[in-house]
């Protein structure tokens, strides 16, 4: 029995309310395996799709790879290196982000290339903020900017962005994340109260202008869990839409950066029984099996053509060889199916859907899934 709650407004900024409804309009997944040719190959790296291409970044060997949406290699491009077609990290990376090209997040910049991965300019990222060291040290506050940094992801998935606004205001906006000795997410209720998600980049300063974004209201009532303190997000229109670890709502966010709803629905059979840490120490250790211990939700991607959102999610943790996919339409779940464990929804070419992917350094093989909905 379905008890739906239809509370969601999106002319009002200061509502803060809930859809959670379903109807099944999807009942079958067909996924077939598109194996793609490479010219070297580390196996820890992820897909990127835009524009009818697709791209691999292997982020040891710092090379992007470009294929053609039937699956044929184009080029490798880039590789380590101090040259104009080089490039030492790739944390990040969004294709076509800007007008001038490709977008790389590097460890303190970002970089932008052309068509043909030449680079046209480097942009450092600067913080702005005026409070001394000891007063960030002795009084942390969420509004001071110089106590955050970029929320990196781990190597093998893309410490993503987002490019917002229209030229000549275009900004880009960070994951940010903070780890101060008193505010943290290891013993701080503060953190998950007053904390940035969200740093806004403006391109002519070339500093990060200011925070935006709270963490759910469900990490404290689990408790510190910090192992599961992250969040994927993508854009609908004018919206920016942030899925938590441990929430099954999706929040969303306005173009002036003001939680206006969630929407969303429970994974099927998830297990909340979450690790709690007593210590930094003891979450540091235990990162890996924490994640292998509880279900999360993950990777989130709203397809314009289609107007459906996907959103990747692990009923009992990592490691159990299969993942599940939501799938939303105007708000809706619309479908839920079981795919392989590594599967995150990239983009569509015409009623085909494509996911990274396949990375098996043991078998050399590298991957992608296409996938249609009926």
């Amino acid at each position: 029995m379905l008890l739906p709650c239809f509370l969601f407004s999106c002319e009002n900024p200061k509502t803060n309310t809930t859809i959670q409804d379903k109807e099944v309009l999807y009942s079958l997944i067909e996924v077939d395996t598109i194996v793609l040719e490479k010219d070297f190959f580390s196996g820890n790296g992820f897909f990127q799709f835009s524009q009818g291409e697709l791209y691999f970044v292997d982020q040891i060997f710092s090379t992007v790879s470009k294929y053609n949406a039937s699956g044929e290699l184009i080029g490798t491009f880039l590789g380590k290196g101090d040259g104009p077609s080089e490039q030492n990290n790739i944390h990040g990376f969004v294709p076509n982000a800007l007008e001038e090209g490709h977008v790389v997040l590097d460890n303190f910049e970002l970089v932008i290339f052309d068509s043909n991965f030449v680079r046209q300019k480097r942009l450092p990222i600067a913080w702005n903020h005026s409070d001394s060291y000891q007063e960030m040290l002795d009084n942390p506050k969420a509004e001071m900017l110089g106590l955050y940094e970029i929320a990196w992801k781990m190597k093998g998935e893309n410490s993503a962005f987002l490019s917002v606004g229209k030229d000549p205001q275009r900004s880009i906006l960070l994951p940010i994340s903070m780890s101060h000795p008193i505010l943290n997410a290891y013993i701080s209720e503060g953190y998950y109260k007053t904390v940035y998600t969200f740093g806004k980049y403006d391109l002519k300063s070339q500093k990060i202008e200011m925070g935006f974004g709270n963490r759910s209201e469900e990490y404290l009532r689990h408790g510190f869990i910090p192992n599961f303190d992250f969040f994927h997000f993508t854009t609908k229109g004018d919206s920016i839409l942030v899925s938590f670890g441990i929430d099954p709502l999706i929040h969303v966010y306005n173009q002036d950066f003001k939680l206006i709803g969630k929407f969303g629905w429970s994974g099927e059979e998830m297990n909340v029984n979450y690790p709690r840490t007593q210590t930094i120490e003891e979450a540091i250790d235990n990162y890996k099996t924490d994640l292998e211990k509880a279900g999360f939700y993950h990777h989130i991607y709203f397809d314009n053509a289609s107007q459906l959102l996907f959103r990747t999610y692990f009923p009992n943790g990592l490691e159990k060889g299969k993942s599940r996919l939501q799938v939303f339409k105007n708000h809706i779940l619309v479908g839920d199916f079981e795919v392989p464990e590594r599967f995150r929804v990239l983009g569509s070419e015409g009623s085909t859907f494509i996911a990274d992917g396949i990375l098996d350094e043991e078998k050399d093989k590298l991957g992608i899934f296409k996938f249609s909905l009926k």
